[in-house]
């Protein structure tokens, strides 16, 4: 990967187009090598944290041995 790398620009990241004061957006985001991702993405289902369709694909890091996954999980807000 080439050019500067912006974390917090990545598309994955960006605000909601339509944010809800009902609910508020929760994201979990994993760094690691591809296995242990994938590894962990397993472990956070069958733990009953996140579900598989909760989790974005692999995603690119300026590292090329080092990968990311985010979840994106709503939750009622209680206000």
């Amino acid at each position: 990967m080439t050019g500067e790398f912006n974390f917090f620009q990545h598309p994955a990241l960006q605000p909601e187009d339509n944010p809800s004061p009902e609910r508020e957006l929760i994201r979990v985001i994993i760094f690691a090598s591809r296995d242990a991702v994938r590894a962990t993405i397993h472990e956070s289902h069958v733990r009953g944290f996140r579900t598989i369709d909760t989790w974005s694909p692999l995603l690119p890091t300026p590292d090329p041995l080092k990968f990311m996954a985010i979840s994106t999980h709503y939750r009622p807000t209680n206000d």
